[in-house]
């Protein structure tokens, strides 16, 4: 995927050396290694302690039983009690953790089967145990238990031995250490960074799953050194491939790829989970940890499984599927039966899985798509297999060869009739073919071309523009759009150029034999010094922002943006007055994002109210606009936890974006 940069004041260029610096700037310039995001779906494996009493409420994580212990889960207390008796320590279930069961090999040829590319096992959860004979485990590791054995290192062998990559899981955090949290740095100097890199070098991990990152930030835990040692001085492949979660502040932003868990429909996706690669984890069941208490109704059917994995992959990412073996290591039968339906699955589909890219321009209502990375091949998902034709809408195939099937040994006849692609759907084809979860369709088409890269090189009173790349056969088309200029005609590229005013610029590319690429829009911010607004900053305990704007304002500054003030932390509130300068009369759609409440007010008439005390909500709303200038008042309070606001807009010829300086002016005129 083509990547797109904004210089402002100065050209950065990040090129990709074999040294990392202890700093994101040089640890994010890094790319995703590209047998992850080949991969496509993993295996994730929750065992430890926890397996033994493997219990809790329906619907939660088992493997937290240790903090629902120390935190009053009455639940958990309950059945802890009740069990094991309540002068029973969490650590003495190393004495009943006895996997007589356990047979990595048996596990590894299940996984083979199943179709996973890669195995994630748990090394060290939260509780602190470890599955393998680590030194700084103060005797609380798989050795130190009547399995005496190292658990991470032979699953890590029989994994290897099938063909498979081979990571592990580890907790940054700890429930029970005795420095922690009383003492971070000692925890993280002494024990935490010593016993990470000792798995490191013992394991030579493909791949690295850190958790538990949100109770401290980056710095706190050190993420950053770890990293540039693991990328330059450790002996992990130098393909290894590390995930997001290194501190309160990084996921999402930093670090490897994106991971989401149970949500793969993330709000908090765009443009960047598919440059960085992503990862969805999730159990085939509601727990991560096997918990005694899921029903058979509490798991995923193999069918539900299968479509996730389409769903995941056809977004551009990865399915990180999750089994909670029992303690006597072994892995309930709903779990193995699971993998191995969806193994027999890929067997017959994978090549519209595997190695495959997102794809970025087709459109079908509710069928979803994947491309060979020669993008001449596009592959259909369908639910079910309609009689005597599909009709798959805005489709074109070519050539004269007939449309594949998988799971058949006959081929489809097609035409194309306008804009979309029919299929005939005869009654033998339909008797030929087995039963599938999601049928998939193998059909020739034109290749697409990416967006073109975009330099914007913004100087102090222009910016020069170039695009690219420098191709004889492609040819990149641009216009620009600023508030005193609004033409609907596109130029053809051919050298850099200068814009003198803020405004959209918009390019695309076109080949012969190709489809033309995606319209982008990208925002030119030259600002002056009548663009910003108005910030009003009020200080008070307050449950609304009509509550808030009664009070009197402690100071008032010109900003730029809708920024607040991270300093104050909580009981604090702004209003950002101004006006927004429309260049194109149509339907505007305006979002504000933020905890706790707030507001935003055109010409006094509220459009998006989003106001009162809640976690991170977003709301938005529309209202036509012409071709001028209109106030525009943001109002938002933070009275406790977490604050944050976003102010974005969509209107026409851009999607969702933040609203930008240069429309925002503190006067009218």
């Amino acid at each position: 995927m083509k990547k797109f940069f904004i210089f402002i004041f100065f050209l950065i260029s990040c090129s990709n050396t074999e040294k990392y610096e202890a700093k994101w700037e040089s640890i994010d310039s890094r790319p995703t290694p590209q047998w992850f995001k080949d991969a496509k779906f993993g295996i994730f494996i929750h065992w430890g302690l926890y397996s033994v009493p493997a219990w809790g409420p329906s619907g939660s994580y088992a493997e937290w039983y240790l903090n629902g212990l120390l935190n009053g889960d009455t639940n958990r207390i309950k059945y802890h009690n009740e069990n094991y008796g309540k002068d029973f320590p969490y650590r003495d279930f190393a004495q009943l953790f006895n996997p007589k069961k356990y047979n990595p090999g048996e596990w590894a040829k299940l996984f083979e089967k199943s179709g996973a590319k890669y195995v994630v096992l748990t090394s060290k959860h939260h509780d602190g145990f470890c599955l393998w004979p680590s030194k700084h485990s103060n005797g609380y590791n798989s050795f130190d238990t009547p399995a005496k054995r190292d658990l991470l290192g032979d699953l890590n062998k029989a994994v290897r031995d099938k063909g498979l990559k081979s990571g592990f899981y580890y907790s940054l955090y700890e429930w029970q250490h005795p420095d922690y949290p009383s003492n971070v740095a000692t925890y993280v100097n002494n024990y935490m960074l010593p016993q990470f890199k000792d798995a490191v070098q013992r394991y030579k991990p493909d791949i690295i799953f850190s958790d538990g990152e949100w109770d401290r930030s980056s710095l706190e835990w050190r993420s950053e050194e770890f990293l540039a040692w693991l990328y330059n001085d450790s002996n992990a492949p130098k393909d290894v491939v590390v995930n997001d979660r290194w501190g309160g502040e990084t996921r999402f932003k930093h670090g490897g790829y994106f991971s989401t868990e149970y949500d793969p429909n993330s709000e908090a996706m765009n443009e960047k989970f598919l440059e960085r690669g992503w990862e969805e984890c999730r159990g085939i069941g509601k727990s991560f940890g096997y918990n005694r208490n899921e029903k058979e109704e509490d798991y995923n059917t193999s069918e539900e499984l299968i479509k996730l994995l389409v769903d995941v992959v056809s977004r551009g990412g990865n399915l990180l599927l999750n089994i909670g073996p029992k303690a006597d290591g072994s892995i309930p039968n709903i779990m193995s039966d699971r993998l191995l339906e969806i193994g027999q699955w890929l067997k017959i589909n994978g090549e519209a899985i595997y190695e495959t890219i997102p794809n970025r321009i087709f459109n079908s209502d509710s069928i979803t798509f994947t491309l060979a990375k020669d993008r001449k091949t596009l592959f259909a998902f369908i639910n079910q297999v309609p009689k005597n034709k599909l009709v798959i809408k805005n489709v074109n195939a070519v050539g004269k060869n007939r449309i594949e099937c998988f799971g058949s040994n006959k081929s489809l006849r097609w035409k194309n009739k306008n804009e979309d692609l029919v299929i005939s759907v005869p009654g033998s084809f339909r008797k030929s073919l087995r039963y599938s979860p999601v049928y998939v369709l193998k059909i020739p088409v034109r290749p697409y071309l990416d967006a073109p890269d975009v330099l914007i090189n913004v100087k102090e009173n222009f910016a020069e523009i170039s695009i690219g790349p420098d191709d004889l056969k492609t040819i990149h088309m641009y216009k620009v759009l600023d508030l005193k200029t609004n033409t609907d005609a596109f130029k053809k590229y051919e050298n850099p150029f200068r814009v003198m005013d803020s405004g959209m610029l918009n390019v695309f590319s076109t080949r012969k034999n190709y489809l033309q690429s995606k319209v982008i829009s990208l925002p030119i911010n030259i600002l002056k010094k009548e663009n910003g607004i108005h910030r009003l900053t009020y200080i008070g305990e307050w449950e609304n922002c009509q509550q808030m704007i009664k009070e009197e304002p402690i100071d008032q500054v010109i900003f730029n943006n809708f920024s607040i003030d991270l300093d104050k932390k909580d009981n604090f509130g702004h209003t950002f007055t101004g006006y927004i300068a429309i260049n194109e009369q149509g339907m505007y759609h305006f979002e504000t994002v933020s905890d706790d409440g707030s507001r935003l007010l055109i010409n006094d008439q509220l459009v998006v109210n989003n106001d009162g005390l809640h976690s991170k909500t977003s709301k938005s709303s529309s209202v036509y606009l012409d071709k001028e200038k209109y106030k525009i008042v943001v109002e938002y309070f933070e009275r406790g936890g977490q604050e944050s606001l976003k102010v974005n807009w969509k209107g026409p010829g851009f999607e969702w974006q933040a609203i930008p300086s240069y429309v925002l002016f503190h006067k009218n005129n």
